[in-house]
């Protein structure tokens, strides 16, 4: 039978360093995932037909409401930016306040 050793223990009390650099990069993939869901939402709900047979209604009356892709991409990417800036204050507060 094979015996197999695990070179680093399973449980370890010691706490991973961890970088600003690695969190502001994760938090930078999390934010264009976000953003890039929304697209993918908006093209599927705008596609034609797609939302009324997902709902499997009929009703011809409402309004249609047509947005385009720019602004569907201005409106994911504005609070994209803004969530950056807010993180980048942050980080750059957080650096600040540990080299004082």
């Amino acid at each position: 039978m094979a015996d197999f050793t695990m070179p680093k223990p399973i449980f370890s009390t010691r706490q991973p360093k961890t970088s600003t650099a690695g969190n502001i990069a994760y938090a930078l993939f999390v934010l264009f995932c976000f953003w890039a869901g929304s697209q993918l939402l908006n093209i599927l709900v705008h596609a034609p037909g797609v939302y009324e047979h997902l709902m499997q209604v009929e009703d011809s009356g409402r309004p249609r409401v047509e947005i385009g892709l720019g602004v569907g991409t201005v409106f994911g990417l504005i609070p994209f930016l803004v969530g950056l800036v807010v993180l980048g204050a942050v980080a750059v507060v957080v650096r600040w306040r540990r080299y004082r």
